[in-house]
C-alpha cells in the first residue's frame, strides 16, 4: 500500500492559483526522478491552504524526498511563492484498505 506525504501551505499575497499550479507542475519531472515517487495531486481548501498529496512506495522514501529535492531549482521556485511559516508536512502509513 502507498505511503502518503501531505504538504500543506498558504501562498504569499498576490500569488495566483495559476502561478502556484504552474510551479507545482514544474516540480513533477524532478519528482519522477526521486526514488520511490509514485504520484502527486494538488488541492486547495476553503481556507486558502494548498494541499499537495504525494504517494510514495515507502516511509523512508517519503521522508528522504525533501532532502532529495532540496537542491532542485523547481522546489526553490515554488518556495518563493509560499509563506514558509505556514508549511506543515505529514507522512501517513495506511492502517486499512477496502478490498
Amino acid at each position: 500500500m502507498n505511503i502518503l506525504e501531505i504538504v500543506k501551505w498558504k501562498a504569499k499575497p498576490n500569488v495566483s492559483d495559476s502561478q502556484m499550479i504552474e510551479m507545482v507542475d514544474a516540480m513533477v519531472p524532478d519528482l519522477k526522478n526521486i526514488e520511490g515517487f509514485i504520484d502527486q495531486v494538488l488541492y486547495k481548501d476553503k481556507d486558502e491552504y494548498w494541499i499537495d498529496v504525494y504517494y510514495w512506495d515507502s516511509v523512508q522514501n517519503a521522508h528522504l524526498s525533501n532532502e532529495r529535492m532540496a537542491d532542485k531549482a523547481s522546489l526553490k521556485k515554488l518556495l518563493e511563492l509560499i509563506q514558509l511559516e505556514t508549511i506543515t508536512i505529514d507522512v501517513l502509513e495506511p492502517l486499512q484498505r477496502a478490498e
